[in-house]
């Protein structure tokens, strides 16, 4: 790069007979975050919440261990999710994602 005065800089193209580059070799630390939720959904019955989580259930096996957790369980009448994501738009997909398969498992149990 040229300094031209007041213009500020200009850059070069071209190209370079040698160069060298150096970076820093320092102690990197990764850290990773996971974002978690947890949801509880009422049925109206244990055999309502039942059904609703068997109807789940499938979409588990399938879900991508490399996108975090999902567990889903049963205390009395309510159907309890744990979801465990490397990212908030994940967390924010898969919340939705099951809250729609959950209501739409609801309102066909129900007919």
């Amino acid at each position: 790069m040229a300094r031209s005065g007041l213009a500020g800089w200009r850059q070069g193209y071209g190209n370079a007979q040698s160069a060298s580059s150096r970076s820093r070799q320092g102690h990197t630390t990764l850290t990773l975050k996971s974002y978690k939720a947890k949801i509880r959904v009422c049925a109206k019955s244990r055999r309502v919440a039942t059904s609703i989580r068997d109807a789940l259930a499938p979409d588990l096996k399938r879900f991508p261990k490399t996108e975090g957790r999902t567990e889903i369980s049963l205390k009395n009448s309510e159907v309890l999710f744990a979801i465990e994501t490397p990212n908030i738009a994940s967390l924010r997909a898969t919340i939705n994602s099951y809250i729609r398969l959950a209501d739409a498992s609801y309102k066909c149990i129900t007919l």
